[in-house]
């Protein structure tokens, strides 16, 4: 089947494998010719059961061309490297292992790339929490922490601005501008506990300056699977303090006048936060938690930016 291959599949997974197999499963329903694409399930050093969910997968779909990589360095952005690697086709879609696939995904995300211009696309993230209560303080804004993700429109869109670009469960990218921009980042890799993100916004970024257009594609959604251990406000915090870190990595600089740009954009985002959440308290708003969210994620980056600044770049951790 390789010979005709045209998309890659890359699925990166870590001790997730109930949710790998539903993922999985809605592979096996893409209305898509199975010659043109495999699937690349990339083991980052699970502990659960996921080699025995892939042997399963690949023997009950030997229609599906299918490979199980084991990656032994820990990291989202190391085990997604990976898979470029070993991929043979030209366009690499990437999804994460808790976000199953439309039927019609992979069609119309494909559609966007006909158009040579195209760097880079992706969908919409669609928040399944499986019959689960929702709870009250968890409002449309906070939901983008767990990986919620849509834009306002209806076509395909260019996106020039970093904060609209796609996230890494349901993004496309072709194969030769990881070789000719460079590969994603490792220092903004999810490490197990450790709650980084934002190395495909970078990549996305470095696709959109080197003139490649980055666009989002509203009709080719995923869902996203969300377990009971993220619905509460222990989550969010640890999500949020990992968009912090994440930040002070991406505008990292040794020059003076840079480094004091982003403490006074800093501050005085904060201060606006905080006027917000003055107001959302007083006027006894339900969403004030959202208000507070936001402000604290602003205010995290000044003590976090002072450490990197003395720690001479090194770790957050």
């Amino acid at each position: 089947m390789s010979s005709q291959i045209e998309t890659s599949i890359v699925i990166a997974t870590y001790n997730r494998a109930s949710y790998l197999a539903q993922c999985l499963e809605a592979l096996a329903r893409l209305e898509f010719d199975p010659k043109r694409f495999e699937v690349l399930i990339v083991d980052n050093n699970s502990n659960d059961d996921t080699p025995t969910v892939c042997m399963h997968f690949i023997q009950a779909h030997p229609e599906l061309d299918i490979r199980y990589i084991f990656e032994k360095n820990q990291g989202a952005s190391q085990a997604r490297n990976r898979g470029v690697e070993e991929a043979r086709g030209e366009i690499i879609c990437f999804l994460d292992d808790d976000s199953p696939p439309f039927p019609h995904w992979l069609h119309t995300l494909l559609q966007a790339l006909n158009d040579p211009s195209v760097g880079c696309a992706g969908g919409p993230s669609i928040l399944d929490f499986q019959g689960q209560a929702i709870p009250r303080w968890l409002d449309g804004d906070l939901q983008s922490l767990l990986s919620s993700y849509a834009l306002p429109y209806t076509e395909i869109t260019q996106l020039t601005e970093w904060y609209q670009f796609p996230l890494s469960c349901n993004m496309a990218i072709r194969r030769r501008l990881f070789y000719e921009l460079g590969f994603l980042r490792t220092d903004l890799s999810k490490i197990a506990d450790q709650p980084l993100a934002a190395a495909e916004t970078e990549m996305a970024d470095r696709i959109n300056k080197a003139g490649w257009k980055v666009v989002y594609v509203p009709h080719a959604p995923v869902y996203h699977l969300v377990p009971p251990e993220r619905l509460n406000r222990e989550y969010i915090y640890h999500r949020g303090r990992g968009l912090a870190k994440s930040h002070i990595i991406l505008t990292d600089s040794r020059k003076p006048h840079i480094i004091l740009r982003w403490f006074a954009s800093d501050g005085w985002y904060a201060a606006r936060r905080f006027f917000w959440l003055s107001l959302a308290i007083i006027e006894r708003n339900e969403k004030w938690f959202d208000d507070y969210i936001r402000f604290w994620i602003i205010a995290q980056r000044i003590p976090l930016r002072f450490k990197r600044l003395f720690s001479g770049g090194r770790s957050l951790a």
